[in-house]
């Protein structure tokens, strides 16, 4: 099992992965450890994803890139 990981402390500009495999990086954090704004990079399950923004939820995270 690995580390969780603490929402609150990702800034702006990190790369996350999600549970589906997409790849989103964060684009605002309003740290109160439930969701993340970000905007999609890749997403292998729906090309038209990428570049779009939407509402993370905290445990759909499961790698931070950078």
């Amino acid at each position: 099992m690995s580390d969780p990981i603490n929402i609150r402390a990702l800034a702006v500009g990190t790369r996350v992965m999600l549970a589906t495999g997409a790849e989103v990086e964060i684009i605002s954090n309003p740290e109160d450890g439930v969701w993340l704004f970000a905007r999609y990079l890749s997403s292998s399950d729906d090309a038209a994803l990428v570049g779009q923004e939407d509402m993370i939820f905290a445990q759909d995270v499961v790698d931070v890139r950078s």
